[in-house]
């Protein structure tokens, strides 16, 4: 599958160990991080979890989008560097949006199907 734009990932097998390279950019900015492929697994499978809203608590996010909208958050270990990646999978009428927090601040917006089946080959089942 095609990368969505400013998304990119390779898996380095070293030891037992699955080390994920993700490359994120804006178009004028790109970050190198680098985590385990388990952990964003973990990370994702979260933001799954129970598919994400009910019926009516997507309605209420619905209702609510012009406040921001509802969404579910999770988090993953960067080994480079150091420090936590937020994840957000957020709730949207014409679909949901991923939005990557890398740990200097920058925030990256996908659509979250998309980056969710281009990344789904590079972590484990």
């Amino acid at each position: 599958m095609k990368p969505p734009e400013g998304l990119w990932a390779h898996l380095e097998e070293n030891n037992n160990f699955d080390n994920l390279k993700l490359v994120l950019s804006d178009g004028t900015t790109e970050e190198t991080l680098w985590l385990s492929a388990l952990e964003l697994a973990e990370a994702l499978g979260h933001l799954e979890e129970g598919e994400l809203l009910s019926t009516w608590e997507r309605e209420a996010a619905e209702a609510s989008e012009a406040q921001g909208g509802a969404y579910r958050a999770a988090q993953a270990e960067l080994y480079n560097p150091p420090g936590l990646l937020l994840l957000r999978r957020v709730v949207q009428e014409g679909g949901d949006l991923l939005e990557i927090t890398t740990p200097n601040g920058s925030v990256y917006i996908f659509d979250y199907t998309q980056a969710r089946v281009y990344l789904r080959p590079f972590l484990p089942h």
